[in-house]
């Protein structure tokens, strides 16, 4: 009875890893729909793909769920099998937050938070020590509102910046004794 179990949870994981399958970037024809998703095609082929795909592109290796031939769910990204990049897909569109990691694949180097594929709220990236580099605020993928730059150091905030619809306004510029919130703080730049 116990060998008949065994068997069964062998055959069940190896069906599920079989389940997943390879392709080259090179045999896949991606196209653009009308609502800016990438829609996966195989090459001379007219139905998109569906099911759990390993792309191959390059150095990059991309674990995918494809429905309708577009992503939809967790999305990785190795490269030389150290993950670089993880995030969820709705409907073939980025959404939630996006990490990129630096080499060693724990390490974040930036978080991008995304809403229906637009960057939507606070972007951070990170120095490799884990502390806060740089926090800049999207709304609908166009810079808008405050830019803060850190000390790799002490973490403590040595810029800002404000941006609104995506043009930069004279911000605080240096903090180290610079005065601040004067007229001339919140002129557009030329």
């Amino acid at each position: 009875m116990n060998r008949m179990l065994i068997l069964y949870i062998f055959l069940l994981l190896c069906g599920t890893v079989s389940a997943q399958q390879t392709v080259e970037w090179n045999d896949l024809q991606p196209l653009t729909d009308d609502a800016h998703r990438t829609v996966y095609y195989k090459k001379d082929s007219k139905r998109p793909l569906q099911g759990k795909y390993r792309i191959i592109r390059g150095l990059d290796e991309e674990h995918v769920k494809l429905s309708d031939g577009m992503i939809n769910g967790d999305y990785h990204r190795y490269r030389d099998g150290v993950l670089r990049e993880s995030g969820i897909y709705v409907k073939g569109k980025r959404n939630g937050t996006f990490t990129e990691y630096y080499q060693d694949g724990v390490t974040p180097r930036k978080e991008t938070p995304i809403l229906q594929g637009k960057i939507d709220g606070t972007v951070k990236t990170y120095f490799r020590n884990g502390k806060i580099e740089i926090e800049k605020e999207y709304k609908q993928s166009v810079e808008n509102g405050r830019e803060r730059r850190f000390a790799n150091k002490t973490g403590k905030q040595i810029f800002e910046s404000h941006y609104i619809d995506g043009k930069k306004w004279r911000g605080m510029g240096n903090l180290r004794g610079r005065p601040r919130n004067t007229q001339q703080d919140y002129m557009p730049l030329p």
